[in-house]
């Protein structure tokens, strides 16, 4: 095995240079990649720490909030309203999946008490075989309504379809900008998620929960791992280089 005072030449020299190039242009990547997996959890407990205190904030009327700045700031906070439901406009968000069972999410803008703009409101889960074989009508309340849920942003998603019968209007995305196409009034740039008050699974609409998890996820040992291949690395390929070159010294020796 070459000796350790000698590994620096043979490192630079003409048969190793351009093998230490690349592994140490991998090493720096490593490295990169093990940053950039600390920086995500970062962001994800500042995430955390954001959804955790717009959970504990009190409720507001949706007027107090500033809807012309980052809708970041009042993502998920809770809010009041009071309006009336416009049911022909409502629209049905396809694709939706409560507890492994396939269903439609209820989309109906709700016009705002005192006021000419709507809002968009998610009035829950219904499941597939309600929506084709009975009539949603039951689930409508008219006249002035309290409604109490969560701000949630628009699902921007360029090229949304809409498809429209007789009865309803079917959407895959909840992109506030594309069905304010489909209404003759302004839409609100947030949507409100409603929270229900059921007692059962079996009262329909049901609430649709909130898609988020409070924990720091694997991005921290994902880091320390990526740190880790580093040394590791280095050192499986030193080892390789004086076990090579020691062993073509030693030939060269024996001739």
């Amino acid at each position: 095995m070459l000796s350790w005072n000698k590994v620096p030449m043979v490192l630079i020299g003409r048969r190793w240079w351009w093998r230490t190039v690349v592994v140490l242009c991998t090493m720096a990547v490593m490295g990169r990649l093990g940053i950039w997996q600390l920086e995500r959890h970062f962001q994800r407990r500042a995430r955390n720490e954001f959804v955790s205190s717009q959970l504990s904030l009190e409720a507001v009327t949706i007027g107090e909030l500033d809807l012309q700045g980052d809708l970041d700031n009042v993502d998920m906070r809770v809010v009041t309203l009071i309006g009336e439901y416009d049911y022909e406009n409502e629209f049905i968000l396809r694709g939706q999946v409560l507890r492994g069972r396939s269903g439609v999410n209820l989309i109906t803008p709700l016009m705002l008490y005192d006021s000419n703009k709507a809002v968009l409101v998610n009035r829950g889960w219904i499941p597939h075989e309600t929506l084709e074989s009975g009539d949603i009508s039951i689930f409508e309340d008219y006249g002035l309504v309290n409604v109490s849920g969560r701000i949630r942003k628009s699902q921007n998603s360029p090229g949304i379809s809409l498809r429209s019968d007789d009865y309803s209007r079917e959407i895959y995305q909840l992109d506030i900008a594309e069905l304010q196409r489909y209404v003759d009034y302004t839409l609100m740039p947030v949507y409100v998620q409603e929270e229900l008050g059921n007692k059962n699974f079996d009262d329909l609409p049901q609430p649709v929960p909130l898609e988020f998890e409070l924990n720091n996820g694997p991005h921290l040992g994902y880091a320390v791992q990526w740190w880790l291949f580093v040394p590791l690395l280095g050192w499986v390929y030193l080892y390789l280089l004086r076990t090579n070159e020691g062993s073509s010294i030693t030939q060269i020796i024996e001739e």
